[in-house]
């Protein structure tokens, strides 16, 4: 990821995924907590609009199972980010993000390390394409993986190749390494983590449209 340009703590920007097989993307806005050599920290707040890939019908890509979530077609919907907010923390020597999901008293719930490409500064934010196969590491440090059937099913239809879906694997016992290791960003004390109360909501920029508004279910 460029250091040629840095964010400020406050500033508002969108964490976007795309593939080259859709149109459709994942585009969520938040505020940036702190962006340095080590990478970018952006919270997501509860009641932000973001922009998700859907089915036709409106339900999530995961009830077309583990193939058609691939080959089915996806149209852009406009959601609401609903829980308790994420910490989504962008490295940029690292095949993954890690993101933080916080329990209703404020008390960290888990880690998702999310396997993806290096991350893309845009005039906006940062890009990334989304490599499916994640992680879950709890507070005790204990860790599994996530969605290994999906990867699965998204090489026997080609979304990846052999070769692709090898090195996704790759990433994620570099990943399982930096975990047992506990290294940055799981040992920079992000689980007592509060956004500012004084921090608005950000807004989709104006030039995104979508297909379904899914705001008002």
């Amino acid at each position: 990821m460029p250091t040629t340009r840095r964010w400020s703590p406050g500033d508002h920007v969108t964490w976007t995924y795309y593939t080259h097989r859709h149109s459709t993307r994942t585009v969520r806005p938040g505020t940036v907590v702190l962006d340095d050599h080590r990478g970018i920290v952006v919270w997501i707040a509860p009641g932000t609009e973001v922009l998700l890939p859907v089915l036709e019908s409106g339900a999530a890509l995961r009830r077309a199972g583990d193939e058609g979530m691939f080959t089915e077609k996806r149209v852009q919907s406009k959601q609401l980010w609903t829980g308790n907010g994420i910490l989504m923390i962008g490295l940029p020597d690292r095949p993954y993000s890690v993101w933080l999901f916080y329990k209703d008293d404020g008390s960290l719930g888990c880690y998702y390390v999310n396997l993806e490409t290096p991350l893309e500064r845009t005039e906006e934010g940062v890009a990334t394409r989304d490599l499916v196969l994640d992680l879950v590491v709890l507070p005790r440090r204990d860790w599994h993986y996530k969605d290994e059937d999906e990867l699965e099913g998204a090489e026997r239809v080609g979304y990846f190749t052999p070769e692709e879906a090898a090195e996704i694997r790759r990433a994620g016992r570099t990943a399982v390494k930096d975990i047992e290791s506990w290294t940055y960003p799981f040992d920079a004390g992000f689980e007592h983590f509060f956004p500012d109360p004084r921090w608005d909501i950000p807004a989709l920029p104006e030039h995104y449209a979508w297909d379904l508004d899914l705001t008002r279910r």
